[in-house]
Order: C-alpha cells, then sequence, then structure tokens
C-alpha cells in the first residue's frame, strides 16, 4: 500500500502506474493487491475461473488433503424447507473424487457462526443425499445416501473461540471438528470435516514465518498492505496468489466491488470513531467545567461523562437499527458499533 498526496481522492478506483507497477486508487492511498480478509475480495481472486490451481495448493496445505484437480460449484444453496432462504456461499468446489469443499472468509464477529457452519454442512449432505437417492432410482439399486468427504473451511478474521478451543488441531491456529465417539475417537465414516483457521491468531512477520503454511497464513492476512511479493515467497506454490491479487489484473467491475468494500467499511469506522471521540472530549470538559463550579470536579466530571455516554450509546443503537434495516451483515454493524450481537437481535 503506497499514500500518494499528489492524487485527488476525486479519481477513486482508477489505475495509477508507478514505476511500471499498476495500483488501485482507494480513498488516497494505493494499493496493488486485494484485500482477501474481505469476503468480495476472497470470493473474486479464489472463486473464479483460472484460480483452481492456487485453491488447490491452499486446500492441501492446510487440510493435508491430496487433491489433483479442482471444479468450481454453484455457490447458492436453497433453505432444506420452503420456509428458509437460501444461503450462499464465498466458494464451492469438489475435487476429482467427489469431495466437497465450502470455503468461508470471515471478517467479523457474527453470533452462532460456529453453528452456520454446521448448518451449511448439513446443506451439502442434504444435495449429497438426493442426487444419490435420484441416482439410485434412475439404475434400481439401494440408496446408500451418497455422501462423499466434506470440508466446510472458515477464515476467522477476528478474535474468536478457537484459540482456547478443545477440538482436534492440525497446528497452532487450524481446528479440525469431525463427528466421533467421545470415548473411543471411532469416526462415523461420513467424512464431514469442520475446520476453523485463526487467521486472527496469526501474527508471525515475515521473518518469522517457516512453513508454506505460515507463509499462506501471512500472505492472505497481510496482502493488502504489500507492495510486492515477499522474496520468501518468490518460487513456491503461493507466488501465483500475489498475481491472482493483483487489482490491476481484475476487470473494471471486480475492482470496483472491491473499493466499494473497502470504503463502506472505512466510513463506518471514521464516523463511529469520531462519535466516540467527541464524547469523550465534552464529557470531560462539561465535567470539568461543572466541577469547578461545585467544588467536587471528579464526582460531576463523572456524573455528566455518564450521561453523555448514555446519549451517544442512544445514537449508536439508532444507527445500529437503521443498518439492520438496510440489511447490513449483523457482523459488520456489530464491528462499527461496538454492540453485542443480542443487542443488535433486539433492535427493531
Amino acid at each position: 500500500m503506497i499514500k500518494d498526496d499528489r492524487i485527488s481522492e476525486s479519481s477513486q478506483g482508477r489505475l495509477v502506474e508507478i514505476d511500471g507497477v499498476y495500483y488501485q486508487l482507494i480513498e488516497g492511498k494505493l494499493y496493488r493487491y486485494a484485500n482477501l480478509t474481505m469476503d468480495k475480495a476472497f470470493k473474486i481472486v479464489l472463486g473464479r475461473v483460472g484460480s483452481e490451481e492456487v485453491l488447490k495448493h491452499l486446500l492441501n496445505r492446510i487440510l493435508g488433503t491430496s487433491i489433483v484437480k479442482l471444479q468450481y460449484r454453484n455457490t447458492e444453496y436453497p433453505g432444506l424447507t420452503e420456509e428458509e432462504s437460501s444461503s450462499r456461499f464465498d466458494v464451492y468446489c469438489e475435487d476429482e473424487t467427489g469431495s466437497c469443499f465450502e470455503i468461508e472468509m470471515q471478517n467479523w464477529s457474527q453470533k452462532y457462526f460456529n453453528k452456520r457452519a454446521v448448518y451449511y454442512s448439513a446443506l451439502v449432505m442434504h444435495d449429497q443425499a438426493e442426487k444419490a437417492r435420484q441416482e439410485a432410482r434412475r439404475k434400481k439399486i439401494e440408496w446408500d445416501y451418497g455422501y462423499k468427504p466434506l470440508y466446510v473451511v472458515s477464515f476467522l478474521n477476528y478474535k474468536n473461540w478457537t484459540s482456547e478451543n478443545v477440538g482436534e488441531k492440525r497446528s497452532e491456529y487450524i481446528s479440525l471438528y469431525r463427528y466421533k465417539d467421545v470415548e473411543t475417537g471411532d469416526e462415523l465414516g461420513d467424512g464431514t470435516n469442520i475446520v476453523f483457521i485463526d487467521l486472527y491468531g496469526f501474527k508471525k512477520t515475515i521473518e518469522e514465518c517457516e512453513s508454506l503454511e505460515d507463509f499462506w497464513m501471512y500472505s492472505i492476512k497481510n496482502m493488502f498492505s504489500l507492495n510486492n511479493c515477499p522474496k520468501k515467497v518468490i518460487g513456491t506454490e503461493i507466488e501465483e496468489l500475489f498475481r491472482l491479487s493483483e487489482l490491476a489484473k481484475l476487470s473494471l467491475e471486480q475492482r470496483i466491488k472491491i473499493a466499494e468494500e473497502v470504503m463502506t467499511l472505512n466510513d463506518i469506522r471514521n464516523s463511529i470513531a469520531e462519535q466516540l471521540e467527541d464524547a469523550k472530549k465534552e464529557a470531560v470538559a462539561v465535567g470539568r467545567e461543572e466541577g469547578r463550579a461545585e467544588g467536587r470536579a471528579e464526582g460531576r466530571a463523572e456524573g455528566r461523562a455518564e450521561g453523555l455516554i448514555e446519549g451517544r450509546s442512544e445514537a449508536l443503537r439508532e444507527t445500529a437499527a437503521k443498518m439492520k434495516s438496510m440489511g447490513v451483515d449483523i457482523g459488520v454493524i456489530s464491528l462499527a458499533t461496538g454492540l453485542t450481537h443480542d443487542e443488535i437481535d433486539a433492535l427493531l
């Protein structure tokens, strides 16, 4: 990422060439690579035809699988009943054996996200079973439910429960859950794997990275702030990820979607930060003035501050309610306002 004060923000979103390298302008800053921790960019870069090889290497590295070839599938799944709305996955694909991989990038906390991962696995398993049922009827053979190995993979780029979880660990940052007998460890055998990757907890610098797994985690988390592919990554399977993530290689429509997502989040964060800073300054100033007049500076300041903070809290709740009515993701609302999911759920 480059900050160039010579470039007007009115030219938002266009490409700028510097020393033969193209960057995208987003709010006065120049970025060479997409921010893969945001779901739109993640889907655009790793969910499109032409990215299968890179995605294959990523999955093999973090899951310990031996995928030879991947093929993308429809990411929209209908609900299990007519009353349920459809679900849209970030990335969904199958390998040459029929094993399924559903991949999510989660950049903010969402209530019951772990349960959502289980629900997504149920959607895929239901689809597999129905296809197997139809095939059995066509061939007039016994229906065996047709379950294929399934991996629901979630990258978590927010403070989450996995750093203290009790699940089986593939590594320090990767938690793996399966259906097992709690006493013997015997698996049911349906091949369902629910995987959480603690991207938030990964704090290593490029110098501290040792394994390819480390370099994958580092690259996905930090690419947006980099101007070049790190030397330690050049020549590895990850180098292609940097090429695919170059904003200049994406279409205009794709670049606009990525820029809009970044700008929307920045606007929300800046607005909330300004409100909180104003509340703090006003509380301190008024509290001191009243404290001097009454000779009880500390008590008055605290009382006034509490009143002002309560007023600001009401403003945050109103902002959250408006965002909720607009269909904004509850995780984004929580991140922007600081309200809990329960508090947001209670809003009309």
